[in-house]
């Protein structure tokens, strides 16, 4: 009876509006695949996904994230996991549309990048929380590149620059979190300038550099590089308020809006959702963002405040190029839009960071509880 009621006062802690926006958000991606008889196979696989996800945030929430925090051994492990996956990649890994970042285990197609992401939010905010005071030294900031650089290389040779863009922000986003002098900000803005400059000339393959000046340019090649964006413009556009129909969908359905299930959902369900599915999809996000945010003030010390705030930076960054490609606004990248684009290595990963922030609030929640006795 005793073990019951530890369990029930665990899973109070634990924060359920989050969950909830998660499962939200998840549930109209689902739905997009039941809508059509073709995809009811992904439909299943995504139902398998979501429900392994939400059995490893809860399972997590009973893991001692205080492990990350104090265990630099714990940290160089997991690091040097997510590198060597990245470097087996080149032996064994799978092509898949051009890139070679997955790896094949039978019907499921893995993608290590996704658990990286996660990885380096870990040993970033290990680094900077342990080194708070003398963060501004450049020694520190040079170390923690390094840390972001290696898995960004490797990312890149695949190529695959939009998940290479996402480890970036993650290291800039974290180094601003953590606090650094203006004059070093501004210092390494221009060194990105330098180094995308040198990318552009270097490490783009020439698709990737139709897809940026399709973007600058879609007048130019309206049915070649800018097709995809649009389409998904077109898509977007017809909704109208209350949108076509589940599986009524033109651009979608008939193919002519390409990789709805992934890059382009966003354009697909403004399609059948229309207006007033987009602002449901935004409420969840709205929330997402905003109980991560709390989640960060209420974190009571710099290694989950830091840890909350990187995964933050990962889910922003998925949302704002993903609706921003979809929109016409940004470049496309093939970045999915996080849990509720198809696929399992990314809903999965950040179901992991999701478990570790929920194990975090639930140890604050019950220092509090304990405290106040």
């Amino acid at each position: 009876m005793e073990f019951f009621i530890v369990m029930l006062n665990h899973l109070k802690r634990l924060d359920w509006i989050l969950i909830g926006a998660i499962a939200l958000v998840y549930l109209m991606g689902l739905l997009m695949f039941y809508g059509n008889p073709l995809d009811k196979e992904l439909f299943y696989r995504q139902a398998i996904f979501g429900v392994a996800g939400l059995i490893i945030i809860l399972s997590l929430s009973f893991f001692d994230w205080r492990i990350l925090k104090n265990s630099s051994i714990f940290i160089v492990i997991l690091y040097a996991i997510g590198i060597a996956l990245l470097f087996i990649l080149f032996a064994v890994g799978s092509k898949v549309r051009g890139v070679t970042s997955w790896f094949k285990l039978g019907a499921i197609n893995l993608e290590p990048v996704e658990l990286v992401k996660i990885i380096l939010v870990a040993v970033l905010a290990k680094y900077f929380s342990s080194r708070h005071i003398e963060l501004y030294k450049w020694k520190n900031i040079f170390i923690t590149g390094v840390y972001a650089l290696i898995p960004v290389g490797l990312v890149m040779i695949q190529p695959d620059l939009g998940s290479a863009i996402i480890l970036f922000a993650i290291w800039f986003g974290m180094i601003l979190m953590a606090g650094i002098k203006a004059r070093q900000v501004l210092l390494i803005l221009i060194l990105i300038a330098v180094s995308a400059l040198t990318v552009w000339n270097y490490g783009l393959k020439d698709y990737q550099k139709d897809r940026i000046t399709s973007f600058l340019y879609p007048q130019r090649d309206p049915l070649g590089g800018s097709y995809q964006s649009q389409q998904a413009i077109i898509a977007i556009g017809s909704g109208g308020f209350f949108g076509k129909g589940l599986g009524q969908g033109t651009q979608a359905r008939l193919g002519f809006l390409p990789e709805y299930q992934t890059d382009f959902i966003f354009g697909a369900i403004a399609e059948e959702w229309g207006l007033l599915g987009i602002l449901i999809l935004l409420l969840g996000w709205t929330l997402i963002f905003s109980r991560l945010y709390k989640n960060i003030k209420r974190a009571a010390d710099n290694f989950s405040r830091l840890f909350i705030a990187g995964i933050l930076i990962v889910l922003l960054t998925h949302f704002l190029v993903n609706i921003g490609a979809n929109i016409g606004f940004l470049p496309i990248t093939g970045l999915p839009l996080s849990f509720v684009s198809y696929g399992g290595s990314n809903l999965l990963s950040l179901c992991i960071g999701i478990g570790i922030i929920q194990s975090i609030r639930a140890g604050v929640l019950r220092r509090n509880l304990e405290d106040s006795f």
